[in-house]
């Protein structure tokens, strides 16, 4: 008992109570000052919980020097010789006080500068967060952010030529919300499958990895609009709040409606804006009605497929727009990103498209020169137009900074980097992409050809099976599917099975030109040579074009002949296709695709150096420095040249660069294609194959 009193006394004497009643009622209004920064710097959840982590493990520290720091007593003269009793008590007693000032001191100082290394602590985690952390936050997973699905509103206006405007209101409140850095907004493509599902709110919430959904309906009649918007909690299936809007019909009073739901959105969920995202929101794009009518048609068409007819009829929209305000920014920065497109997918590949493309994003960046959407579409014109990577990137990152959700713009990021040769930090984007867009096909695909390109075959194989159930539709997935199997194994029935299923589904299969490319190619491997030339006849067009290859249908066809033994058939064929290559190479001569298929109809003529300097050319025109995918293509044309040419070894070392590299040259095809029959004896061939088994 008497050890415990002891123990008492020290803690008394050294006041320690005192410090430990201090300590905690200021970390307590620390906390409360670290909340507040948390908000108003938007730092993640997590931070007021560090702080109290780092005051918890302070205070032992705390008590422990106080409890065990010990100080010299003073120093005192000698005494006078008379009445030393006397002094001698009263010295002692000067140093007892002195010793409990001095302590006294020194616990204080202790636990000031204990509690002023628990807040630096904090501050130097919290800047560095904020310079090294955000961006990665914002731009990648948005894990620790709120989510957000804003589920496709009803058109109640009971006519089908309203949906456009509906759909458009309900983009535009998917653009609003992007805005939010505090937010992680779920994309639109995934968003609007739910269009016409049955509502079963939590299951909505767990296929999107949202916890919040917003659903409403826009009502357009005569001169006004009704827009009624919920916001759910998922998790809870609770109502967050519910606000219905009754308005004359103008501009200024739908982006007032949009404005007012973003905001209640952020109050709701305690996310604080900045005055840039404040700044943002605010923005009034146009005016006038029937330009913003327009601009949400072009919206509608620019997003409704992939396909030539829906770019150009989103050109013509869109330039209604900008005709009926020449200042409507919004929508020459929409122009622009169509133009590009339509260059980029070789719908019109013409310096003209190119121009106007560039035209477009010049007067959107004149009229308002930090208009996000303005930079995105500049960084797709640089991308798309020049393979200007680093510029691309640059306004990318300036779009980013004010739309950290533009789900557009961090997969536009992944393509850059996928052709600049990057591809590990290409998946890291297209996968951050695409969980905040998860039920988009496209972007499945995307992840999934990406990991084909690294030679992950089974993991591809798995994001093409996501694309094509949640698009059943999808050519080019099941292209991409089909080949990822003959890359893998080397099983072009599995490959067949895939392109018989997108067959069932009607579609069309004769002029794509990635379904009718991959059946004529599978049915020559299988020795269905009838078939191929139906299909090859069945068509209207010449060739079956994409970005990646140029192939006449002649070309082909003279293949098949030749393998029927009908070689008058097969030159006459030939010599068809090669007018046609040369008389395409006039009209674009640095196109390396054209030059690429031409070496290969000059080497199946047996016009060696022709055919090998064809080849060459194509290196050259679209070297891999230049585009590290489809700078591939051309290497790979040139080791088929050199190989039909008797030029093995030098084929040999292409395939071996090939092989190195990441991209879709295979094994398990070299091993099985006859193209690279001729090489199969070659002891380095041979080796090679070992090699990268």
């Amino acid at each position: 008992m008497s050890r415990i009193k002891r123990l008492i006394g020290e803690i008394h004497r050294r006041s320690l109570w005192q410090v430990l009643l201090i300590y905690c009622g200021a970390a307590l209004v620390a906390y409360q000052a670290v909340q507040a920064l948390t908000e108003g710097l938007g730092l993640p959840q997590w931070f007021p919980a560090f702080a109290v982590v780092l005051f918890i493990v302070g205070l032992p520290i705390v008590l422990a020097t106080a409890f065990l720091g010990e100080v010299a007593p003073p120093t005192t003269k000698p005494a006078e010789a008379t009445n030393l009793t006397e002094v001698g008590e009263a010295e002692a007693a000067a140093v007892h006080l002195e010793t409990r000032r001095r302590q006294r001191l020194l616990t204080w100082r202790n636990a000031a500068a204990t509690f002023v290394v628990v807040l630096a602590a904090w501050g130097i985690v919290a800047t560095g967060w904020m310079l090294f952390g955000r961006g990665a936050d914002e731009g990648a997973t948005a894990d620790e952010r709120p989510s957000v699905a804003v589920l496709p509103l009803e058109n109640m206006s009971g006519l089908e030529d309203d949906r456009y405007f509906t759909d458009g209101i309900h983009g535009e409140l998917l653009t609003q919300l992007s805005k939010i850095g505090g937010l992680s907004v779920r994309g639109r493509t995934s968003v609007l499958e739910y269009r016409d599902r049955p509502k079963n709110l939590r299951q909505i919430g767990e296929e999107l990895n949202a916890r919040y959904l917003i659903e409403g309906e826009v009502q357009r009649a005569g001169g006004t609009v009704r827009i009624n918007v919920q916001l759910i909690d998922s998790h809870a299936d609770e109502h967050v709040f519910a606000e219905t809007y009754y308005r004359e019909l103008s501009v200024d009073n739908l982006l007032a409606v949009q404005r007012e739901v973003a905001l209640l959105i952020a109050d709701a969920l305690r996310t604080t804006l900045t005055v840039q995202e404040l700044e943002q929101i605010e923005r009034v794009p146009t005016d006038n009605l029937e330009a913003y009518d327009y601009y949400l048609r072009g919206l509608e068409f620019f997003g409704r497929s992939s396909e030539e007819r829906d770019y150009r009829i989103a050109v013509e929209m869109f330039e209604n727009a900008t005709q009926l305000d020449s200042h409507f920014a919004l929508a020459y920065a929409r122009l622009s990103r169509t133009h590009s497109y339509i260059y980029w997918r070789f719908f019109d590949h013409s310096p003209e498209r190119l121009q106007q493309a560039k035209d477009a994003v010049d007067r959107s960046l004149e009229i308002e020169p930090d208009l996000p959407e303005a930079h995105e579409a500049l960084g797709f014109y640089y991308y798309m137009g020049h393979l200007d990577y680093e510029r691309a990137l640059q306004e990318f990152e300036i779009a980013l900074g004010q739309q950290p959700g533009n789900v557009e713009v961090i997969s536009g990021m992944g393509y850059v980097e996928r052709r600049r040769g990057n591809f590990e930090v290409a998946l890291t984007h297209l996968e951050n992409a695409a969980r905040l867009d998860p039920r988009d096909g496209s972007l499945q695909s995307q992840v999934g050809m990406t990991y084909a390109l690294l030679r992950n075959y089974a993991e591809a194989d798995a994001h093409y099976g996501r694309a094509l159930a949640l698009v059943p539709d999808d050519a080019e997935a099941y292209v991409a599917r089909a080949r990822n199997y003959v890359d893998w194994e080397g099983d072009v029935f599995k490959a067949a099975a895939v392109l018989r299923e997108a067959a069932d589904r009607g579609l069309d299969t004769v002029d794509h030109p990635l379904l009718g490319y991959a059946w004529v190619l599978l049915e020559m491997t299988l020795g269905e040579n009838e078939a191929a030339l139906a299909r090859l006849s069945s068509g209207s067009s010449a060739a079956f074009s994409t970005q990646y290859y140029y192939v006449p249908k002649a070309m082909m066809a003279a293949e098949i002949y030749g393998q029927m033994n009908e070689p008058e058939l097969a030159r006459q064929h030939l010599d068809s296709a090669v007018a046609l290559l040369e008389a395409a190479i006039q009209e674009t001569p640095d196109d390396a695709r054209l030059h690429s298929r031409l070496g290969i109809a000059y080497a199946m003529q047996g016009r060696v150096e022709d055919a090998i300097g064809a080849g060459e050319r194509a290196v050259e025109l679209l070297p891999v420095s230049t585009e590290a995918w489809r700078g591939l293509n051309p290497i790979e044309d040139l080791a088929r040249i050199l190989t039909m040419t008797g030029r093995h070894d030098e084929a040999i070392d292409r395939l071996e660069y090939l092989l190195s590299a990441p991209g879709f040259t295979s094994v398990a095809v070299l091993r099985s294609d006859p193209y690279w029959a001729p090489l199969r004896d070659h002891p380095r061939f041979q080796a090679l194959l070992e090699e990268y088994e």
